[in-house]
């Protein structure tokens, strides 16, 4: 598994009623503690808190297996495909090896819920009855740390769950279920554990780019989530406008939320979550998107709000949608790409009465909508000479560049084939892709599959290029002017500092100066 930071983030803080211990993950979406930590939520469910990712989880108790073994099961009711897991080492230790945990004690006293470490010497071997138990001298364990993973820093693999204290005042250590008894005890998690640490087929690239990314595989973007959270979450919802240029991940963002839902909103809210793809053919008219709606509110609820033929009938979708939050639902509707019906001026005045009437139906709180665009929803307008129907309603949130975790976390997946992320990996990475997430990925890609980072760079050069150009015709000219100052590193001649505003938001430039990556600045110093 690896070293001490590899296991912190194998951790969880588990919390029962008034409650707290430690579990960590053994096996995609399994976690593994001890029975007196969660023996009180019988069939309830169990909070699950993964400090490593922030993110906060419900899990049922499968397995409870009481004294003399203290061992139990958990299973997270929604699936988190991303976490890494323990690797279980059923080998006995050798005397004095140096051990260490993770968890999250809490008691009267001290309260360490964002996690603890404690270290260890390995003194020996006990017995409750037939359990077979790890003596553990020279370190203190105190009431949260149960269940915590036991960590042989020689072998850096899991030899024990922290079982009890012998005495929580000083550090004469404790005693921990052996991996052994962890083994034999659940056979068939024993095998996805050891199934997860296989190595992967080298055929299998663990790079995506181009289409949008699935839940389980969504990285970063925590700003993001908390500014929609706050929006379409609150008391009374609200409106959001997701701006970001071409492959800044606007449509996985929107699956994010579709799919989990549940991040952004209470159950008390009750929240149905419709997606339309303006793209698709059927959204090109206002009659198209309210059918559009119609059926997506059938498919959450089984129940048709309005009939078809009434779908212009203005009385009728009203009431339709009122029933709905007269029944407590809380509807948001995901519109993306929104330049599909914004590219011309004639198409966009079809959607005008639509726009007003939208706006309408959002400040009476009958419907919320979250609009991805390229450029903010004003600016469409007045591009095209019109004026935004749904001024004022409307937050901004722009999508640019990941956090240096989150990109850092994507090329981390190579370690389960050849890629080690060290220092210059990283490094070579950020210099291609700057933290924007389509090329983090493809930088991601062509190192996989190339070897070698001289061959790597061509091949991104090649791919990215056509990206490029899609880029910087959608920029406007005073936006190209600032990337072409920036380059050459001289004094814009411009007085409004709000376009590098602008363009650092969307990632195209880094806070301290310089394009985002230096494959597009040569891309940039070839155009006129």
């Amino acid at each position: 598994m690896g070293n001490e930071d590899d296991l912190q983030r194998c951790t969880v803080r588990l919390n029962v009623a008034s409650s707290q211990g430690t579990g960590f993950f053994v096996a995609p979406n399994w976690i593994l503690t001890c029975a007196h930590v969660v023996e009180s939520a019988k069939d309830n469910p169990v909070q699950v808190f993964w400090k490593a990712e922030n993110q906060n989880y419900t899990a049922k108790v499968t397995q409870l297996c009481k004294y003399p073994l203290d061992l139990a099961l958990l299973q997270l009711y929604e699936d988190c495909l991303n976490h890494p897991c323990v690797e279980l080492d059923d080998t006995k230790p050798n005397t004095n090896d140096d051990l260490y945990i993770f968890g999250y004690p809490k008691n009267s006293e001290v309260d360490y819920s964002l996690g603890d470490s404690a270290s260890f010497k390995y003194e020996g071997i006990s017995f409750k009855q037939d359990i077979i138990l790890y003596k553990l001298k020279q370190g203190q364990v105190i009431s949260g740390f149960s269940g915590s993973p036991l960590l042989n820093l020689l072998t850096g693999k899991v030899c024990g769950i922290v079982h009890l204290s012998r005495d929580e005042s000083n550090d004469l250590g404790g005693r921990a279920v052996s991996a052994q008894v962890i083994v034999k005890q659940f056979p068939e998690i024993a095998l996805l554990n050891q199934k997860f640490h296989q190595p992967k087929p080298k055929g299998d690239n663990p790079f995506e780019y181009g289409l949008p990314v699935p839940p389980q595989r969504f990285y970063g973007r925590k700003k993001e989530i908390l500014e929609i959270k706050n929006r379409i979450g609150a008391i009374s919802p609200q409106c959001v406008n997701l701006v970001g240029l071409r492959r800044n991940g606007k449509t996985s963002l929107l699956r994010y939320i579709r799919e989990r839902i549940s991040e952004f909103c209470s159950p008390e809210q009750k929240p149905l979550v419709v997606f339309l793809d303006l793209t698709s053919k059927n959204f090109h008219t206002p009659e198209g998107i309210i059918e559009g709606l119609r059926r997506g509110i059938h498919k959450l609820t089984g129940n048709f709000p309005w009939l078809k033929e009434d779908n212009e009938d203005g009385f009728a979708v009203e009431d339709g949608l009122q029933l709905l939050v007269d029944e407590g639902y809380r509807l948001i509707i995901l519109l993306d790409e929104f330049e599909a019906i914004a590219s011309k001026k004639d198409r966009l005045e079809l959607f005008q009465d639509w726009g007003e009437d939208w706006r309408s139906k959002a400040c009476a709180g009958l419907l919320t909508m979250i609009i991805a665009s390229k450029r903010p929803l004003n600016e469409v307008y007045e591009t095209l000479s019109l004026g935004s129907p749904f001024a004022n309603i409307f937050s901004t949130t722009i999508l640019g560049a990941l956090e240096e975790e989150a990109w850092q976390r994507i090329i981390q997946k190579g370690q389960e084939g050849f890629l080690l992320p060290n220092y210059a990996v990283l490094q070579w990475v950020d210099e291609l892709a700057g933290g924007l997430p389509y090329y983090v990925q493809m930088a991601g890609a062509m190192l996989w599959q190339n070897k070698n980072q001289e061959i790597a760079k061509n091949e991104f050069n090649f791919q990215a290029k056509p990206r490029f150009e899609e880029l910087w015709k959608d920029l406007t000219e005073v936006e190209r002017l600032v990337l072409r100052y920036e380059l050459i590193g001289g004094n814009l001649p411009i007085p409004d500092l709000a376009i590098v505003d602008r363009l650092q938001r969307h990632g195209l430039l880094r806070k301290n100066g310089g394009l985002f990556s230096s494959v597009f600045a040569e891309f940039v110093k070839g155009q006129r």
